[in-house]
């Protein structure tokens, strides 16, 4: 049995943030990935744009390790972020502090930054299983080459995208409903570098289309299946229509298809607060952030602490698209920006969570707030 101080459930870019924001505070960290990428979606899924973090009007609002990722995106690959985005007034998307970014690029710099940090990273690993007393996780069990094995820890975050751990725990979760989704890069030898297109003939291809309720929730083994058949089959409908109309086999085809299936949202933890649209204008004591509006440009919103706890477990926090939110603010925290922030409020809450021996709900206010202000977190608007 191997035991750690954290547990991070989840390799993308939710569970790398935590991951690296605990281990650079000095705690011993294992970082549980069920495929061989880091970066969950941003890279095994495809899904590389780096959304703004920006208030589109030429004003950055997250800060941390969603400034850091969106740079380091481009250590081993194409990007910049657009020199423009600083003027004032609002913007468009590729004038905004975003960036478009090789994945495999992602997965190099992701690797680098954990190995550094000290990170233990277990590639391959599925989460089989939660061991829990009372309000607390005190193991999981973990599926790989080497078989069934057990780790402890005195904490834990979900960044698995589905809540897998809190679920498997006991803890109260919902899910919402998806589109028929899926990214894919194309060569084609007409299309040129544009502010979507990652080189010259490296095309992106995103198919979405809404389907009946309740089709694709990707709440079973049999949704997600025929959510990834589904996908592929109109990426296939894509190419035949093309070649129909005079393209060649030569000159466009798929290059890459995602390895991990493109859900929006599938499971959420029921956290100690649900942040719904009515709700995403408010200004809360407890804000541990703050993220803008990607669609619209001006909106600034603030991250309350509660969405990241699930109301009934006391050592466990939840990152990633899996936090508490509901409705129309999902599509503002489910994406690669927020993912980052809220991943690295729960690592430093696990941090500083583990030094004083104190529960999730134990760290919040000014002790959490100023851990996080050090690394240049802004709470409220008018903080801007």
């Amino acid at each position: 049995m191997r035991s750690f101080d954290l547990i991070v459930a989840g390799g993308g870019i939710a569970g790398c943030s935590a991951a690296l924001a605990a281990a650079r505070r000095g705690k011993s960290v294992a970082l549980l990935e069920k495929s061989v990428w880091p970066g969950g979606l941003a890279t095994a899924g495809l899904i590389y744009v780096y959304l703004p973090i920006c208030d589109g009007c030429g004003r950055q609002v997250s800060f941390g390790l969603a400034r850091e990722l969106l740079t380091a995106a481009h250590a081993y690959g194409p990007g910049e972020i657009p020199e423009r985005w600083q003027a004032p007034g609002p913007k468009p998307l590729n004038d905004r502090l975003y960036t478009i970014f090789s994945p495999a690029s992602m997965v190099l710099a992701l690797d680098e930054l954990l190995e550094e940090a000290g990170v233990s990273v277990w590639f391959d690993t599925l989460l089989a299983g939660v061991r829990r007393t009372g309000g607390r996780v005190t193991a999981v069990e973990v599926e790989n080459k080497s078989g069934r094995l057990t780790l402890e820890a005195d904490y834990f975050i979900d960044a698995t995208g589905d809540a897998d751990l809190v679920r498997r725990a006991g803890g109260e979760c919902f899910s919402e409903e998806n589109q028929l989704s899926s990214w894919a890069i194309e060569y084609d030898a007409t299309a040129q570098r544009s502010p979507r297109n990652l080189a010259d003939h490296l095309k992106q291809v995103v198919i979405n289309r809404t389907v009946p309720e309740g089709r694709f929730r990707g709440i079973s083994g049999e949704s997600v299946s025929r959510m990834i058949r589904e996908s592929r089959r109109e990426l296939r409908n894509r190419y035949r229509k093309l070649y129909a109309e005079g393209r060649t086999r030569d000159d466009c085809f798929p290059l890459l298809v995602p390895t991990l299936a493109n859900f929006r949202r599938t499971f959420s933890i029921r956290g100690r607060l649900l942040l719904t649209p009515e709700l995403s204008g408010e200004q809360f004591d407890d804000s541990v952030g703050l993220f803008g509006n990607w669609i619209t440009p001006g909106p600034v919103h603030e991250l309350p602490y509660r969405v990241l706890l699930p109301a009934e477990l006391e050592n466990v926090w939840a990152a990633g698209r899996c936090i508490s939110v509901t409705g129309e603010t999902c599509e503002l925290t489910r994406v690669i920006p927020v993912a980052a922030m809220s991943g690295e409020i729960a690592g430093t809450a696990a941090a500083l969570a583990a030094d004083a021996g104190s529960s999730a709900p134990g760290v919040a206010g000014g002790r959490l707030q100023e851990e996080l202000r050090r690394v240049g977190f802004r709470f409220h608007r008018e903080e801007l």
